[in-house]
This record gives C-alpha cells, structure tokens and sequence, in this order.
C-alpha cells in the first residue's frame, strides 16, 4: 500500500499525472510549520463540474490510470447484472464510463450515531457518474455509484492537513455554502492534480469496503428508483463481498417510485422509521391527515436530515434521497419554517441548499452529483459536511 506521506511528497514535488500548473496557479507561500488554512465546506465535500470533453474526465474515471478503483467484477454485478439499472435515454454505459464527480471526506465510516470513536479509520467516498455527448453539450446520466475507502486512523491527521493546503490552494471563503468547487471551476490545475493524488492514494479496489447504486429502472415508464449495495471486508479477495442490508428494513435492495398529484414516493419496501416518515412520503394520505399528524410527518423529515440524530448506519436510503424536496413542499403548505422544529440540525456553518432541481423537482432524488447539466446538492449532505467540519476541526485544530 502507498502511505499517505509518500503520497503527499509527490504532491509536493508536483510530480504525478495530469497537466502541469498553468499560470496563475502558483502554490501559496505557506511555511510548512507556518499557519494552516482554515477548512470551508466545499473544502470536505467536493463536487466536480462537469467535464467539457465526455472522454477526458475531470479528475479519474473507475478504470483509474494504470489500476481500477473497484473491481470491474463487482461493478458488473452490482450495477449490470439483471439488467434493470439503465438511463432513460437508451444510451449505453459501462465500467470505464464512470467518471468522480463527487467526493467527501470523513473521519469514520458512521457505523454508530454520535461522534467518530478514537483510533476509527477514516473514509474517501467517491460518487461516480457516466458521461455523454448531445449536440456539443456533456451531460451525465442520471446514475450513480458510491464508493466507499478507508483511510487508516494513523494517516488522519496527514490527510486532514493535505485538504487545508488544498483549501489554501482554493482559497474559497470558508463561512460559504457548499457548492461546486471553486477551483476545479476556475481551471486550477494545481489545485486538480494536487486532490487527484490524494483520492488515488486510498481510491484503489483493494481499500474498497463499500461500493451503492442508484439509478432509474429501465423497464418502468414511470420515474422509478433503484438503490442498492455491497459491502466488503478488509481481504485481499477481491470477489469477497456481500450485500448489502438497506437499514430499519432489512431488505437488500428498496425502489422508490414517483407518483403525481400531490407528490407521492411510493417506496418498497419502507419503514416508518422515523414515526411520520411513511405520512410524508404520500402526498394524498398527508393531505388527509391531521394538523398534529402533518407536523409529525415534517418532524420526521427534519429528524432524516439531522447527523446528530441517524446516520447511514440507521437510515433507509429513500429517506436521505427524497427528504429536500418533501421538507420544503410540506413546510409550505404547513406555513412551518422548519428549522424551527426541535428535531433540525442546527450548525454554525452555512448549510444552505440552493439548487433549484434538488428542492423544487420531486423527481430528482439525486444527493450529491448532476442532473443532466444540473447540480445536485441534498440537505442531508450538507448537514453531513456541517457535522463533519466541526468534528474535525475539533480533533484537528488548525496550526495557528
């Protein structure tokens, strides 16, 4: 295994794949015992603009350069086997169509709610979507995967101080929003190949312990989701994994189906965990409900989105996905601002979400990636970012 030092002494050397600095790209003049950078949101969760050329990723595809990031195998088993993952548009994908859109750095794998425990491995988590070509435009197709990596516990502190010289290197404002990352926007390409070696160091098959997908459902006219995953062990089998179990319904995979009229998310199998949950989720039983069931039902979505409250390790995936745009179409009809509630996450970093597909589209379910042309940025991601920034920078205080 590459260590992380090593790694990051290429990066210093400004060795490695990719283009060269172009002009302007001058690393800061900070003393490597000098003042560390302070870290914003878009600093931890990273999501890449869209390439201008579909064939020439942004920063790596799942093939990798020179060795793949997951096992093509399991890929294969995971996404194409069955048959019923595919874009709407009949276009075909594969393995080395998956390009890193999206990537988010964690201090553990949030196997228990609460703060990461002490000497936890950390997580690298990539989502990947494919690319395509219309009429001159790129566009990505509305399937994704999730990669999860770890990141050893003795190569946290390294990892936490190579992304504050990379948000030196971005030198965004640290009290914004997330949002596409300024500067793989801006064509800094030290900035890209700098964050290219750092997620290829733990972005290899053998460091994978977690790989989902979500995508649409090829044979359904309807807007249909399918989600689902796998899970593998620390071994040197690379066929050694198994699936994975949506948690509170202990099935191996669960669909969400977009129904019209006031919106309806008809999901199989659900729980209503938390209580009010299944409520909100269908928009003509909610409209029958009481004014105590409806606020019990926009309760619970608040509570989805609160990391101090669930994480992964207790939460069905349609809950996550679909909790944006119900949060806000049932607060307004409520006439509730719900951060007001006692079950919202409450954070001194900017947790705003603002795109506009994300919180006003009921089909577009995605939490971290494109639509089309479009990003798509959840409130439970952001809340995660939130919740991830101050725990770190708790454990690892910047060098004054």
């Amino acid at each position: 295994m590459r260590s992380l030092a090593s790694g990051l002494a290429i990066a210093a050397l400004g060795a490695g794949c990719g283009a060269g600095p172009a002009a302007g790209d001058a690393a800061p003049s900070v003393d490597a015992a000098g003042p560390e950078h302070a870290l914003g949101m878009s600093d931890i969760s990273i999501l890449l603009p869209l390439p201008t050329d579909a064939t020439v990723p942004v920063l790596t595809t799942l093939a990798g350069s020179g060795a793949p990031l997951v096992n093509e195998a399991m890929f294969a088993s995971l996404v194409l086997t069955g048959n019923d993952i595919a874009p709407k548009n009949n276009l075909p994908f594969g393995f080395a169509d998956m390009q890193v859109v999206g990537i988010r750095f964690d201090l553990c794998d949030r196997s228990t709610v609460g703060a990461c425990p002490a000497g936890s491995d950390g997580r690298l988590r990539l989502v990947l979507q494919p690319m395509y070509t219309q009429h001159g435009t790129v566009f990505a197709h509305d399937i994704a995967i999730h990669c999860f990596y770890a990141i050893p516990a003795a190569e946290l502190g390294g990892t936490v101080s190579e992304l504050r010289a990379l948000a030196a290197l971005q030198d965004a404002p640290v009290d914004a929003p997330l949002a596409v990352s300024p500067a793989v926007s801006a064509g800094n390409t030290m900035y890209v190949d700098r964050l290219r070696r750092l997620v290829l160091t733990y972005a290899r098959a053998d460091n994978l312990r977690r790989m989902t997908v979500i995508g649409q459902e090829e044979n359904s006219g309807a807007v249909a989701w399918i989600f689902r995953g796998f899970d593998k062990p620390a071994t040197t089998n690379p066929y050694d994994y198994t699936s994975m179990l949506v948690p509170q319904v202990n099935g191996t995979q669960q669909t969400v189906l977009t129904a019209g009229g006031d919106v309806t998310y008809v999901t199989n199998p659900l729980a209503d965990l938390p209580s009010g949950l299944s409520l909100a989720l269908n928009g003509s039983s909610y409209d029958l409900g009481t004014l105590a069931a409806q606020t019990a039902a926009l309760t619970a979505l608040e509570e989805v989105q609160n990391p101090e409250l669930h994480d992964a390790v207790d939460l069905q995936c349609a809950a996550c996905h679909v909790s944006t745009y119900l949060t806000r179409l049932r607060s307004d009809h409520l006439g509730i601002d719900p951060t007001t509630l006692p079950t919202a996450y409450r954070s001194t970093h900017d947790t705003t979400v603002d795109n506009v597909l994300t919180a006003t589209d009921p089909r577009v379910i995605r939490a971290f990636g494109w639509v089309t042309t479009s990003p798509a940025i959840s409130q439970r991601v952001a809340n995660d970012t939130a919740h991830t920034l101050t725990e770190l920078d708790a454990r690892f205080p910047a060098r004054p």
